[in-house]
């Protein structure tokens, strides 16, 4: 069992990632084999008591998440890994107060995303576009995706233009949705349509409606 003296997390009350010190862990597996590695920390700063948890989906424990107090969802494991360091880098901003910062991320992990399905035309605006052609993404995301670019646009190449963190907040959500439909939904829904026509196939099949 991995034991470590200190974990990297955010503290919920001081708003910032801290070293916050292991008292006691504690891992497990559920039914997958996946295994869990619980901890039970504290912050340096002001002694605030934080749960975290790491999960190993064998290539080793993955980085720490606050559990408690609850935060944001974590992001999914399985995505590439250049999608999710610049959503989790995107996240990292956001949490510091750096809006712009968080919004040109959240740009760049739209670039990656049209990277990873080997889309590259002249610009991210007709990148998008294919995307859209491919089936890759449906047309909300696509007006999502492009209302992402345009403010990541502006973030990056327009001074005088200021992120609030409302907008920022928006355009983070808009990008998890993105990533959520190409990355798991739409492998999901599959999974499933692959399971209903194998059932249909067996003899004497009985499939409930």
């Amino acid at each position: 069992m991995q034991n470590e003296q200190h974990l990297l997390v955010e503290c919920s009350y001081c708003k910032a990632y801290v070293n916050s010190e292991v008292l006691c862990d504690h891992a497990s597996s559920d039914a997958d084999w996946i295994r869990s590695l619980y901890s039970f920390t504290i912050c340096p700063k002001c002694k605030e008591a934080l749960l975290v948890v790491q999960e190993d989906y064998g290539k080793g424990w993955d980085a720490p998440l606050r559990v408690y107090p609850p935060q944001d969802k974590r992001i999914n494991p399985n995505l590439p890994e250049s999608i999710k360091d610049s959503f989790k880098e995107a996240r990292l901003c956001f949490n510091s107060k750096a809006y712009t910062a968080a919004v040109i991320m959240c740009r760049k992990t739209l670039e990656g995303i049209c990277n990873v399905h080997k889309i590259k035309e002249n610009n991210l605006s007709d990148s998008l576009q294919k995307m859209k052609e491919a089936g890759i993404i449906e047309k909300n995301l696509f007006e999502w995706a492009e209302a992402l670019r345009i403010s990541g646009n502006e973030a990056a190449h327009d001074v005088s233009v200021v992120i609030s963190a409302q907008d920022a907040s928006d355009i983070l959500e808009f990008t998890d949705a993105i990533i959520e439909y190409v990355f798991t939904f739409k492998d999901k829904f599959s999974e499933f349509l692959d399971r209903r026509k194998k059932l249909k196939e067996k003899p004497n099949a009985e499939v409930k409606k």
